[in-house]
């Protein structure tokens, strides 16, 4: 009976002990994840606002190309034009001062999803369309994605626009980001070998003027299902969207060590307020690694589109 009573009454207290760990553990996590404050910046409205970023103290980020009557553009194969915008951030997170960077002798006019050294001497970006004929505004040349690069002149501004020579017309490349070093570039690509709809790739990059040839990053970052937006951080991390299993819906934001040596890790999900049920995309951290930007279709949204500031990261 003594035995049976003491086995009894350690039971009773290593399951008193495991609901204590497992409260403190919900604690813990329920405190991470309301450190993080979110908020929908005055910006938005029915327009499309993505892929906020920041630059030398400037703020980028894309939205449509509007006609002078405030609509949307689209181009000959009915898909919205984007534009490029320059800003300033206020104390309060909002972005405000905002001028389109200024199209070239090339015509570009789709441009969106941009990096950039960091020195703001070279800038890449996403485009898939290029003004054609008189008319510029509605005559359109569309082809796949690909990814070009600028170098900023003063006096004669962003010049010197080329396409990337790994882009293969015959493929989609988008998405570019740059490494905290600017010696490799990462982006995303439908190229032979991908595992998904679309996989993260990254190359080598010397003085922005030669490029190495894509390699696919490892199987357990990349999956069967769609990765887009990659984003390094300073400490080396790279945060992506995807819609693979095990998120909350739809895309959601995702991170990995990029410094592991371990090929079996697994990216790790972010938590909410970060991620939601909608679609998360196109995340950004500043350097100061507590605050950034991210875009989200979610609920009570103003748009389709919307950038979201957060701090307490």
């Amino acid at each position: 009976m003594k035995l049976h009573k003491s086995i009894g009454e350690t039971s009773m207290a290593l399951r008193s002990l495991l609901i204590i760990v497992l409260c403190l553990m919900v604690t813990i996590c329920f405190s991470q994840d309301i450190k993080i404050k979110i908020k929908n910046i005055k910006l938005n409205n029915k327009l499309d606002h993505f892929s906020a970023m920041m630059n030398n103290g400037n703020v980028y980020f894309s939205q449509n190309l509007t006609n002078k009557r405030g609509k949307p553009i689209k181009n000959g194969s009915k898909t919205f034009i984007y534009s490029l915008i320059k800003a300033n951030l206020d104390k309060q997170g909002e972005i405000i001062n905002m001028e389109s960077i200024k199209k070239t002798k090339l015509g570009m006019v789709n441009m969106s999803v941009s990096t950039f050294s960091k020195d703001g001497k070279y800038m890449y970006f996403t485009t898939n369309s290029v003004a054609v004929g008189v008319n510029k505004r509605k005559d359109f040349k569309t082809f796949n994605l690909q990814i070009q690069r600028a170098e900023y002149i003063e006096g004669k501004g962003w010049t010197n626009f080329i396409k990337l020579p790994f882009c293969n017309n015959n493929y989609s490349y988008a998405h570019p980001a740059l490494s905290p070093d600017g010696n490799t570039l990462y982006f995303v690509s439908n190229i032979k070998g991908t595992k998904g709809r679309t996989d993260i790739y990254k190359v080598s990059v010397s003085g922005h003027q030669n490029y190495g040839e894509p390699v696919r990053l490892s199987r357990t970052l990349n999956s069967y299902s769609t990765e887009l937006y990659p984003f390094v951080s300073n400490d080396n991390k790279i945060y992506f969207s995807s819609n693979r299993r095990g998120g909350f819906g739809g895309y959601d934001i995702y991170s990995y060590d990029l410094n592991t040596a371990d090929e079996t890790i697994i990216p790790e999900v972010l938590p909410k307020p970060i991620n939601s049920i909608g679609e998360d995309f196109s995340f950004f951290l500043m350097d100061d690694g507590k605050r950034g930007f991210l875009t989200s279709r979610r609920t009570k949204g103003k748009g389709n589109d919307d950038i979201y500031y957060f701090t307490g990261f």
